[in-house]
């Protein structure tokens, strides 16, 4: 699988409104077009089943009600969305949450705080089918 990151479409499921802005702005600013972003997993799951298409998300871990593990349980149980890519972009980079979230099955893996510079790149290695698995 390779997908242009212009062409892709994107969800980011980020409950702080700030980190929800500094991520969708890197990723406008690297070339995406498709870039959407909710604060729950509930509302993520409800607006990607309105689309054609989701290629990835981009998920905390720790959001109040229901976390990145709940997300990815409700992807890969879905039948239209199982394909997606679910990435986990949190703080929790200590080697008991890394390895949790690598045993749970996520995609892949990109602490915060996001490094400007990398985060559109990261995301189109990602796209491109490589995993990515980078902490601070």
């Amino acid at each position: 699988m390779s997908i242009p990151l212009a062409n892709a479409t994107i969800i980011l499921v980020e409950d702080d409104p700030n980190a929800q802005l500094v991520a969708l702005d890197l990723l406008r600013m690297g070339g995406a077009n498709r870039c959407y972003s909710r604060r729950s997993v509930d509302s993520a799951i409800t607006f990607a089943e309105k689309l054609p298409q989701v290629d990835l998300f981009l998920v905390d871990i720790n959001m109040p009600q229901k976390s990145g593990f709940d997300l990815l349980d409700e992807v890969r149980r879905h039948a239209r969305l199982q394909g997606a890519l679910v990435v986990a972009v949190t703080a929790g980079t200590l080697e008991h949450d890394t390895a949790r979230i690598r045993e749970f099955g996520f995609d892949g893996f990109i602490s915060k705080p996001l490094r400007a510079a990398e985060f559109a790149s990261q995301v189109q290695r990602l796209l491109n089918g490589e995993r990515v698995w980078e902490m601070r």
